[in-house]
């Protein structure tokens, strides 16, 4: 049995297929497609998630991003929908992996602290805008990162937008590697 075999069982083979075709619905973050994610991410090596992530999160609108993240923005919040443990958990794979880049986190401006224990929605916005308009591939990291140990948080880091390109993107993996198994 090939993994798109054991994935069509747990999701169901036209939903991944629907899937990458880009016909998910991301539109909220508890939507049926949106677990069907969290499904995919389960079955996914983190060098791959990694990978795949990174390259989604590069297509993103910056512009459209922002709007995402941003408090108050078409009367969203959706980082500051989480809490504070939600809010400090990306705040912190945000930060190290920017630091890890090489990146300063005490120079992004606006930013109020480098505590993401002691971040609010605004720091955490400007942190994630900041770091997916200059370090892109740290960027992608964490949302792999996200993805793996939090798939609940991961709407909310890169938005609807971010969600239905990585849904694409993951659904026409697991389809090529089906392809390439030997029966």
């Amino acid at each position: 049995m090939g993994i798109l075999q054991d994935i069509a069982n747990v999701v169901g083979g036209d939903k991944l297929q629907q899937l990458a075709n880009g016909e998910g619905n991301f539109d909220q973050q508890g939507s049926p497609d949106q677990s069907t994610i969290q499904q995919l991410l389960k079955k996914i090596d983190p060098q791959t998630l990694q990978k795949i992530l990174g390259q989604v999160t590069q297509q993103v609108d910056p512009h459209e991003y922002s709007d995402h993240v941003t408090p108050g923005v078409g009367n969203t919040n959706p980082l500051g929908n989480l809490g504070a443990g939600g809010l400090a958990t990306i705040a912190t794979v945000l930060l190290n992996h920017l630091k890890q880049a090489g990146a300063q986190p005490t120079q992004i401006p606006g930013v109020e602290t480098s505590d993401p224990s002691q971040m609010d929605a605004n720091d955490v916005a400007k942190v994630a805008q900041y770091t997916q308009e200059n370090h892109p591939d740290a960027f992608g990291k964490a949302a792999a990162q996200i993805g793996q140990e939090k798939p609940d948080l991961l709407h909310s880091f890169v938005g609807k937008a971010g969600m239905a390109l990585a849904a694409a993107a993951l659904a026409s993996h697991f389809i090529k590697m089906d392809r390439k198994a030997p029966k």
